[in-house]
């Protein structure tokens, strides 16, 4: 699952397409999806935009947990080494490493976080996808495994009338262009 290009159209017309039959689509289905919808919508093809990691990816990505609202359950986790990269918005990061360390990251915040909300789950690209909740009231974690990279999404909790004025009409105009 790419987040940009053709890909992320044909996810977010999916998407789209769901939001309108919703009631005929299983409720985590849904979620996932649509968490896809929002990470395109704020990140796009943010690999044009990240920046050289430097040290222990696993304390950036507890750490970046923390301040969009996280409870790790544990803070003393061994270390994620490995060359890593990052982009940020006002929603959220992005965090992207070789396909290689999803096992590392799928036990690191297993560890940290506990069972996850959803998956991890084979991906239609051969690959494995998993979510966390960060809070009650929104906000979350995304792991995927893809065929070139391993990425971490972690978005902030937003209120309603930020979806509403601002995700929304971004993934409406993302979709058509």
């Amino acid at each position: 699952m790419e987040v940009c290009g053709k890909s992320a159209l044909a996810l977010l017309r999916a998407v789209a397409q769901l939001l309108v039959v919703r009631q005929q689509v299983s409720a985590m289905r849904f979620h996932t999806l649509f968490f896809a919808l929002v990470v395109a919508a704020l990140f796009g093809c943010a690999s044009d935009h990240f920046t050289t990691g430097r040290g222990d990816v696993g304390q950036f990505i507890l750490q970046q947990a923390i301040v969009r609202g996280g409870s790790p359950v544990t803070t003393n986790l061994p270390p994620i080494d490995g060359a890593w990269r990052y982009a940020t918005d006002q929603y959220g990061v992005v965090i992207r490493m070789s396909r290689e360390e999803f096992p590392s990251v799928e036990q690191y915040l297993r560890q940290a976080f506990g069972k996850p909300g959803f998956g991890p789950t084979d991906t239609s690209d051969g690959g494995k996808l998993g979510e966390y909740r960060l809070t009650p009231k929104g906000g979350g974690i995304q792991f995927v495994s893809h065929t070139n990279w391993t990425q971490v999404t972690i978005i902030r909790p937003m209120s309603q009338h930020e979806w509403d004025t601002k995700i929304m009409p971004q993934a409406i105009k993302t979709m058509s262009e």
